[in-house]
């Protein structure tokens, strides 16, 4: 079937997706794993050329956070704990799980299923997604979309990162950005109160522009540089060296990208929430670059308390930033019932997207 625009799709899908206008999808419980190891700038002055106040003017970032010994899925599974412990809930009341991340501890089996039999989740489904820094936002939207299809009424997201395994220590243009981490939300159904203003979940907008030079990217150790066998004597020749496990980045390019585009991303969200962006308490967004959310803040003229951070203390984690500061906000108690916070990242891909929630 052809479409002539991405409308014409929009409208042809929503026309086969059963969405129940009276439930929505509200945040019930959120959680976050740090690990304990803590890094801090002047270790990276003894590896590389920089230095600590080279790496804050540049970035933001003091230190970070490492994991030495748990693996990704248990640090997921810790977030997850705490997130069904805050919303009062049993992992046996799960029904899917979803967990977004890029270092996951194995090819197969997913994250999600490692995840599911940590805790005990025996009645979800679970599965991953791969959507770098934005996966935790893609994870809402899907997670959104299957509660409000009445499909699921309780869905576990977990984001986590051990970025420390996939990043070059020797390659100072990427080693000073990254950090480990886990955060996990969990959404379940509500009926609405038409009395009340709608809850949860509002709107979401993700996208990719994906006809780049792959500015951020770590290529599969399955790739091969080298032949394995002689095509003509079909001789052995000897296992190819991984010489594309680490991660590779245009620093320069994926800012400029940022900063182009997450605009763009809150001005979308906005509109498809008929909202403007005095409506909303936080921005809360993929913390990569302190320069990065500046420039936001500079964009919107926003007080900066409307653009929280903590790149300062756990540096760029990938999908896990945005939960993480989330979890962290409400655990202070700084979102209140009615409150509306937008939710953003952006990552490899690139890809992107955007999420307006009530509380």
């Amino acid at each position: 079937m052809v479409y002539n625009d991405k409308k014409d799709y929009v409208v042809k899908l929503c026309k086969k997706v059963k969405i129940i206008n009276n439930i929505n999808s509200i945040v019930r419980g959120t959680g976050k794993y740090l690990p304990d190891f803590t890094v801090d700038n002047k270790v990276f002055e003894q590896i590389v050329d920089t230095s600590d106040e080279w790496i804050v003017s540049h970035t933001g970032i003091s230190e970070r956070r490492i994991e030495q010994e748990k693996g990704n899925f248990e640090m997921m599974g810790e977030a997850a704990k705490e997130a069904l412990k805050n919303a009062n809930i049993s992992p046996l009341e799960i029904d899917m799980i979803i967990a977004a991340t890029v270092t996951s501890d194995y090819g197969w089996p997913s994250a999600g299923c490692l995840i599911q039999n940590y805790i005990g989740a025996d009645n979800a489904v679970s599965f991953d997604i791969s959507a770098a820094c934005a996966g935790s936002i893609f994870a809402i939207d899907m997670a959104d979309l299957y509660i409000k299809s009445g499909r699921m009424k309780n869905v576990l997201v977990v984001a986590g990162e051990i970025l420390s395994r996939s990043v070059n220590f020797l390659d100072r243009s990427n080693c000073i950005l990254f950090g480990d981490g886990a955060g996990a939300i969990v959404l379940s159904a509500e009926e609405n109160n038409a009395e009340d203003m709608r809850r949860g979940v509002l709107t979401s907008y993700i996208m990719g522009d994906c006809d780049n030079d792959k500015p951020l990217a770590v290529y599969a150790t399955s790739r091969k540089t080298t032949r394995i066998f002689d095509e003509t004597t079909r001789e052995f020749l000897g296992n190819a060296e991984n010489t594309h496990g680490y991660m590779q980045m245009n620093g320069r390019a994926v800012y400029q990208f940022a900063v182009r585009t997450v605009p763009k991303i809150i001005d979308e969200v906005l509109t498809r929430a008929d909202m403007t962006i005095s409506d909303i308490k936080y921005i809360i967004a993929h913390q990569a670059n302190k320069r990065i959310l500046d420039s936001i803040i500079e964009r919107y003229n926003l007080a900066p308390e409307k653009m929280p951070m903590n790149i300062d203390r756990y540096a760029n984690m990938s999908s896990s930033t945005v939960p993480i500061l989330l979890h962290e906000l409400v655990e202070g108690n700084k979102i209140q019932k009615g409150d509306v916070i937008i939710l953003t990242g952006f990552g490899s891909g690139l890809v992107f997207g955007a999420n307006v929630i009530r509380w």
